[in-house]
């Protein structure tokens, strides 16, 4: 049985929550030493540099870029990306002069070798940077299929195991002035552990399949924040925002310009901030009418905007509730493919393409197979009038299954 989970815009306020628990995407650093990196919510608000475009790329296929063929560690790993300038030096790999890969974008249509390769790829991006003594920096994937390690001018910073998902790696002291070498090391490889497992019904697509971002921002940042009806309460906002860094005995503001909201909390020690307040009758979001407000939340040097529409779910019986009303799903199923062409779809483009066929059939709403799309898709839907089904991708759980024995001839 799948697992599913709802988001916006099907339930009320998620749109500008991602992990609630605020704990974010969990990462761990390459050589196994243990560190939390919270992710970033709404990244496209943010002050940020694209790291898309044409990145180097060497394929792994025996996995010996980390290890010797005696499975120990080795002693010029790939990502200490050496520049080899003798020719009569033993050459393992070299990342100046091995072939490119776009970023975004899966790796299997863009080489026909690479169509139904599953292993380890090393992906390299060179770019310039410069250290700001007022600003931490971050950099951020929209997804990476399936793990992936991080390395910044020859240093791991972290790790991330699933391929749907947003992640984030602090790189404020790692980050040299000037030229910076950024390697990924991917791989795609299908596990009974991982999730999805063996089997699924979607292509296993490799590679960095989602924008990625150099993001800047202030010593003490709004990190997640949650703008939603009160639970039970369609008169009241409630919600609350979190701080990230060391001052976070600061206020956390508030507005809303069109429902009159103009609020200040202070956080607590933790660097939470809690909202709740009553308001007066405000336009629900629904389908034939997705109303959206203009939302902004602001501490002493950070501010983050963001547009939310607001609604109340529930379940009756075997009803569907949409703001207290029986609404009846008209529905399709969309994966997150590239319409007219090959691939991952990445871009809003792509999106809006995807998002508009289900309008022109009619629907009111979209489950997205079978794993969490971009937040782009999800944004984009809201503003549609569409509701949003979807899934952790737990598809034909393989563990415990045994393949029978091929037959004799």
């Amino acid at each position: 049985m799948k697992r599913v989970f709802i988001i916006s815009p099907f339930c009320l306020g998620a749109v500008v929550s991602r992990g609630a628990d605020a704990k974010g995407v969990a990462t761990k650093n390459a050589d196994g030493q243990g560190q939390a990196t919270a992710l970033i919510t709404n990244i496209g608000a943010r002050q940020r540099e694209s790291l898309d475009g044409v990145w180097r790329s060497v394929i792994d296929l025996s996995e010996k870029g980390l290890y010797s063929t005696s499975l120990t560690s080795k002693k010029d790993p790939h990502y200490l990306d050496a520049r080899y300038t003798d020719p009569g030096k033993l050459q393992e790999y070299d990342f100046g002069t091995d072939k490119t890969i776009l970023v975004p974008g899966d790796w299997n249509m863009q080489r026909p070798e690479w169509y139904y390769y599953e292993g380890d790829m090393w992906y390299r991006r060179l770019f310039q940077a410069k250290k700001e003594g007022s600003k931490r920096r971050f950099i951020y994937f929209g997804a990476v299929n399936y793990r992936c390690n991080i390395y910044l001018n020859g240093k791991p910073l972290g790790s991330h195991e699933g391929g749907f998902t947003p992640f984030n790696v602090e790189v404020t002291n790692h980050l040299v002035d000037g030229e910076n070498s950024l390697i990924l090391l991917v791989n795609n490889r299908r596990d009974k552990s991982n999730i999805p497992t063996i089997v699924m019904d979607w292509w296993n697509y490799g590679g960095i399949t989602r924008p990625s971002w150099l993001v800047s921002t202030p010593k003490t940042f709004i990190r997640d924040y949650c703008i939603q009806l009160a639970r039970g309460d369609a008169a009241r906002i409630s919600g609350w925002g979190q701080l990230d860094g060391d001052d976070l005995g600061q206020q956390v503001t508030l507005r809303i310009p069109e429902l009159g909201i103009d609020r200040k909390a202070t956080c607590d020690a933790t660097g939470r901030a809690v909202f709740d307040i009553a308001i007066k009758k405000a336009t629900l979001w629904e389908p034939e009418n997705p109303k959206l407000y203009d939302v902004l939340l602001a501490s002493k040097d950070d501010s983050v905007a963001d547009r939310i529409g607001l609604r109340t779910i529930e379940t009756r019986g075997n009803e569907v509730l949409l703001n207290g009303r029986k609404i009846f799903l008209r529905g399709i199923c969309i994966h997150e493919e590239a319409p007219f062409s090959s691939g991952r779809a990445w871009a809003p483009e792509q999106d809006a393409i995807l998002l508009g066929w289900a309008k022109e059939l009619g629907c009111n709403f979209i489950r997205l197979a079978h794993y969490p799309h971009n937040e782009d898709m999800i944004r984009l839907a809201e503003q549609m009038g569409l509701m949003v089904w979807s899934e952790i991708p737990v598809y034909w759980p393989s563990t415990g299954r045994t393949r029978p024995p091929m037959p004799t001839p």
